[in-house]
């Protein structure tokens, strides 16, 4: 044994110093556990806190969308609204739409044919065996209250019939039965008859007549009274008008 492995320290002072060294190791541990987990606590903390933030900014924009549908829905109740009440002024206005239906007799008019006159007349048209609907266990329709009232005035207005009076000039009388016979294939148009043909002779010699018509409208079209209106706003803008 060299000078160097002799030990003259008790032996009680040897293993008090080796349990001070393993109690420094152990609180040196301690320390480095206690602050990696408060390393870990903060950087948890601060996630936390980014996705708070994350959370709060979504919720702000959820809300501004949920505004914007609540506005979005407001404005289309609104113009439904207005769509039927614009129907229903034009029904009670126009129950049978005077532009469509001379639109289908003069436009376009040949040019052998001069309309001096346009009378629309409408007659109540008596139902024979009908009987109107018990109320007992009918139930009630269901949509917008504009939207039925319309309904029923256009069921009410199929006991009207709509005629119109022609009355005009032609040089060709073959031309005018030709237009006559034409109107059928409008889809408003029921019947065209010629009235009275008074044949004249020009200053010139040339020869003309006058002549009256009566046009009968299909009462059936009036359920399509929705499509009609629709249509006429759609062609207006770009129709400069009826000839």
């Amino acid at each position: 044994m060299t000078s160097d492995e002799i030990e003259f320290l008790p032996k009680k002072y040897r293993e008090k110093r080796k349990s001070h060294n393993f109690q420094i190791s152990r609180l040196f541990l301690i320390v480095a556990i206690v602050a990696s987990m408060s390393v870990v606590l903060l950087y948890q903390l601060a996630s936390l806190h980014a996705v708070n933030r994350q959370v709060a900014t979504l919720d702000e924009q959820h809300n501004k969308v949920m505004q914007l549908m609540q506005e979005v829905e407001r404005r289309r109740v609104e113009v439904v609204e207005k769509r039927h009440h614009a129907k229903l002024l034009t029904f009670l206005d126009h129950s049978y739409p005077k532009s469509q239906v001379i639109a289908a007799i003069a436009n376009p008019l040949p040019t052998e044919i001069t309309i001096t006159r346009l009378q629309v007349s409408v007659e109540q048209v008596a139902n024979v065996g009908t009987k109107p609907p018990s109320e007992k266990g009918k139930t009630a329709a269901k949509g917008h209250p504009m939207e039925l009232d319309l309904k029923q005035l256009i069921d009410e207005a199929k006991s009207h019939r709509c005629t119109v009076e022609v009355e005009g000039t032609t040089d060709d009388t073959s031309c005018l039965y030709t237009f006559l016979a034409s109107l059928h294939q409008a889809e408003i148009i029921e019947s065209a008859k010629i009235e009275s043909i008074d044949p004249h002779q020009k200053t010139d010699g040339s020869e003309f007549s006058n002549f009256t018509a009566h046009v009968k409208v299909k009462r059936g079209y009036l359920t399509d009274f929705e499509t009609l209106v629709g249509r006429t706003v759609e062609i207006a803008p770009s129709q400069e008008g009826i000839r």
